[in-house]
């Protein structure tokens, strides 16, 4: 797919991958570890500035004439969970997370899909995916190992 601008699922897929790596290789060594999650760091902050009051983002995040997309929003807030379940971002991305999750669960619709995301197939309208579904389980999952690792005991 070519996308002449900043798209905002690209960005999360950026920042999802770096935290799923960093969870599946532990070996990989510190300085590495340590670059990555900068970078995701990075990026998650970078892409927060483009959320708007309905805490999701525009597809191509600089262009505010872009349709409203949700998939974003799942995918960096799995990052920041993964992240915080992890160790490798700090507690104050919790809250950050949780609330990406919980704009992109105000557009599931009754028959449990996540719409308005970038829709499958070629991505470039407003739609639903079964990439998107994937995110929203794996959102929750992150959700779930977040509030875990800060559970005292």
């Amino acid at each position: 797919m070519d996308r002449p601008g900043p798209w905002g699922t690209g960005n999360g897929w950026v920042v999802a991958g770096i935290a799923r790596a960093l969870r599946l290789a532990p070996e990989w060594p510190g300085p590495l570890r340590a670059e990555l999650a900068g970078h995701a760091e990075e990026v998650l902050t970078a892409c927060l500035a483009y959320r708007g009051a309905d805490g999701l983002f525009p597809d191509v995040l600089d262009d505010p004439a872009a349709f409203r997309e949700a998939n974003t929003a799942q995918l960096l807030g799995y990052a920041a969970l993964t992240g915080v379940a992890d160790g490798w971002l700090p507690r104050s991305w919790y809250d950050v997370g949780a609330d990406l999750l919980a704009a992109a669960g105000r557009r599931v619709d009754g028959y449990g899909r996540v719409t308005g995301v970038s829709g499958a197939p070629d991505f470039a309208a407003p739609g639903i995916s079964p990439e998107a579904q994937a995110c929203h389980l794996l959102g929750h999952a992150a959700l779930r190992s977040a509030q875990d690792s800060l559970s005292p005991g």
